[in-house]
C-alpha cells in the first residue's frame, strides 16, 4: 500500500512543460529513487513534494491524506540538499538541534534526541566543531542529523553523494542504507548515478524530460527493458551470483 503518492502531477513555466502526468508509488519503509539525467524533472517533483511549489494540476498524498496545501513545515517531509545547507556559523550540535528549537521541542526530549542520533552517527568527538572543519562526508551526517531530529515521516536525498571521492561514497552509501533500515523511515533519493540507484534502492523510477517511463526493482532490470530511452541509459548490466550486478564493468551489490 503506497504511504507517499503523487498522482497526475503536472507542472509547467510559461509553455513549458516541466512535469507530465507524474504518478509515483512509494511504500513505507521503502527506499526508493528517482533516476535520471539532469534537467528530467527530479528536483522539481522534490519541491512539489515538499511544498515549495504548487503543481498544476494533480494531488501529493502522504499516508491518505492529500497534503498540497498544507504549510510546509507541517508537512512532516524533511529534504537534505545536495549543498548540504548546514548553518556555517552554528556548531555542529546547535545545527542538529536547530528544527527541534524552531518547533518547540521540550529541553529534555531535544537532549534525547540529540543523544540519541550523536550515537547512532558516531559523531561525539565534533559536536563543537563548525561546518568549515568537517569533511564533506560528515557535513552530509550532519545534514541528515538535522533533518531525522524532527522524526519525518519521509525523508527525501537530493544527490546525496556528489563531491564525495570514491572510496568515501561507497562508505556513506553503505553507512546512509543501514541508517535508513534501522529506522524504517520512507526515503526518496533523486540521482542521475545509476550505480548510486542500483545500490541504494528497492525501486527506482526512470524520468527523462518531464514523464516518468518505468518503475521497477534493480532486481528486475538486469534484462533489457525494450524501452530504447531507459536501455541506452542503463547501457550493458549482467546479474551474477549473491545479488550482484556487473554494471559499467564495476561489480554493485544489490541490497
Amino acid at each position: 500500500m503506497s504511504f507517499l503518492e503523487l498522482k497526475n502531477i503536472y507542472y509547467s513555466v510559461g509553455n513549458n512543460h516541466i512535469l507530465k502526468d507524474i504518478n509515483l508509488n512509494v511504500e513505507e519503509g521503502q527506499f526508493f529513487s528517482i533516476l535520471g539525467p539532469s534537467g528530467a524533472g527530479k528536483t522539481t517533483i522534490f519541491r512539489i513534494i515538499t511544498g515549495a511549489l504548487v503543481p498544476d494540476k494533480g494531488q501529493v498524498i502522504l499516508n491518505n491524506s492529500i497534503i498540497n496545501d498544507l504549510p510546509m513545515e507541517k508537512k512532516e517531509i524533511i529534504m537534505v540538499h545536495q549543498s548540504k545547507q548546514l548553518f556555517p556559523h552554528m556548531t555542529v550540535l546547535d545545527n542538529i538541534q536547530f528544527g527541534m528549537k524552531v518547533r518547540k521541542y521540550d529541553k529534555n526530549s531535544i537532549i534525547q534526541k540529540t543523544d540519541d542520533l550523536l550515537n547512532l552517527f558516531n559523531m561525539q568527538p565534533h559536536i563543537k566543531k563548525y561546518p568549515h572543519q568537517l569533511s564533506g562526508g560528515q557535513q552530509q551526517l550532519v545534514a541528515l542529523m538535522r533533518a531525522l531530529a524532527v522524526d519525518p515521516k519521509v525523508l527525501l536525498l537530493d544527490e546525496p553523494f556528489t563531491g564525495l571521492d570514491s572510496s568515501l561514497k561507497n562508505y556513506m552509501k553503505s553507512f546512509i542504507l543501514d541508517i535508513q533500515k534501522r529506522l524504517k523511515i520512507t526515503t526518496v533519493m533523486i540521482t542521475h548515478d545509476k550505480e548510486d540507484a542500483f545500490f541504494m534502492s528497492e525501486k527506482i523510477a526512470f524520468i527523462f524530460n518531464g514523464e516518468i517511463i518505468l518503475c521497477e526493482s534493480p532486481n528486475t532490470l538486469c534484462k533489457k527493458t525494450n524501452i530504447e530511452v531507459v536501455d541506452n541509459y542503463l547501457g550493458d548490466i549482467i546479474l551474477v551470483n549473491d545479488g550482484k550486478i556487473v554494471f559499467s564493468d564495476k561489480i554493485i551489490k544489490v541490497n
